[in-house]
């Protein structure tokens, strides 16, 4: 039994002889620097170096093409003021130039500014897919032994906030309705189409939609505007998926999402991760609530790896009876940071490989 193969059984809640352990999350560049001044060689990434699964998303452009000439606009001793490929204008620290510190500008003030920014997102242009994908690419996946999935990101919400800005994104749906589902409309439509060739053509484990909109105490947004304005555009992909015999439809999203667990559960999502601990997302409270229609995965607090061995054991322990049950994949919640030591994330990492679920 390989990863792929028991990462579907383990979301089926049927038997595996152990788990197919993985990162959800990407790791931060300058964590990456640190353990590989603790033992992690110069070149080799963690997934390789400690016998990891990983989850293989199928490699689709969903931003802007043409992208937006990525260009360095202002700088000091510290910051960098920089324009990405989605048209935003942000600052970052030199020393950690993967995290964002505060967003300057954006493409869409106006509607004309929409109008002449959807022209980017047309599944037509050419680069959306590799030049080699029905020769090479595609049958590459379906001989993968690791999970194969979509990654739908940026979505809506990443969408908006990284072409509109926070504050006017979501002030919009209640001052420019008609501009929001315009919005909501194109990208949707986009998404369907650009994922249309590669769902009868690549066997697909899982889909996760990238959003990110929750925060510590709740969703961005509510119930009601979820269900206004996500629902209408959202459901032909996500029929289309389960028409193709996705397993796993999935919100990926930090923050505390469980207001809108409902909701989606109710428009065909049956996953959500990575469940943020200090968020107060709790794996065994979600299942008790939503009971088996709800696949998890996350939760392990990133606070108990930075603290090291104790805490993890307490981490690992609390999920226990979760992973015996199945339907339930415990992996960090958050990015691994550059305060996180690796000897503890390689002692994470080495307790979920050494749990036996067949015994």
């Amino acid at each position: 039994m390989n990863a792929r193969e028991r990462f579907r059984r383990l979301m089926a809640y049927e038997p595996v002889d152990r788990l197919p352990v993985l990162a959800l999350e990407p790791y931060e560049e300058t964590a990456l620097d640190r353990w590989r001044t603790e033992g992690l060689p110069e070149g080799v990434r963690p997934e390789d170096f400690l016998g990891m699964s990983r989850l293989v998303h199928v490699p689709v452009s969903f931003g802007p093409l043409p992208g937006y000439e990525q260009r360095v606009v202002a700088e000091d001793d510290r910051y960098e003021t920089v324009v990405t490929h989605m048209g935003a204008t942000v600052r970052r620290r030199k020393d950690n130039p993967s995290m964002f510190y505060g967003h300057v500008d954006h493409p869409v003030k106006t509607r004309a500014d929409w109008e002449a920014y959807k022209r980017r997102f047309d599944p037509a242009t050419p680069g959306r897919l590799p030049a080699d994908w029905s020769a090479t690419v595609a049958p590459r996946l379906n001989a993968c032994e690791d999970p194969v999935g979509l990654c739908l990101f940026p979505f809506f919400f990443r969408l908006g906030f990284y072409a509109m800005g926070m504050e006017r994104f979501l002030s919009a749906f209640h001052e420019e309705p008609d501009l929001m589902h315009d919005v909501f409309s194109h990208f949707g439509h986009f998404v369907l189409k650009t994922i249309e060739p590669l769902l009868g053509a690549v066997r697909l484990d899982y889909a996760v939609f990238g959003e990110d909109l929750a925060g510590k105490n709740g969703p961005l947004i509510s119930p009601g505007l979820y269900e206004e304005f996500w629902c209408p555009y959202q459901d032909p992909i996500v029929r289309a998926l389960r028409d193709h015999g996705v397993p796993l439809i999935c919100q990926w999203t930090s923050g505390n999402v469980e207001r809108l667990l409902p909701c989606l559960l109710t428009h065909g999502f049956n996953a959500a991760w990575p469940l943020e601990v200090v968020a107060g997302m709790d794996a065994a409270s979600l299942r008790g609530r939503f009971g088996h229609d709800l696949r998890l995965a996350g939760n392990i607090a990133k606070e108990a790896a930075i603290a090291g061995p104790d805490a993890i054991d307490r981490e690992v322990d609390r999920l226990l009876p979760l992973i015996h049950e199945g339907g339930f994949l415990p992996a960090l919640d958050d990015m691994a940071s550059p305060d996180m030591p690796f000897a503890h994330y390689r002692y994470l990492i080495e307790k979920l490989q050494a749990l036996r679920l067949d015994a």
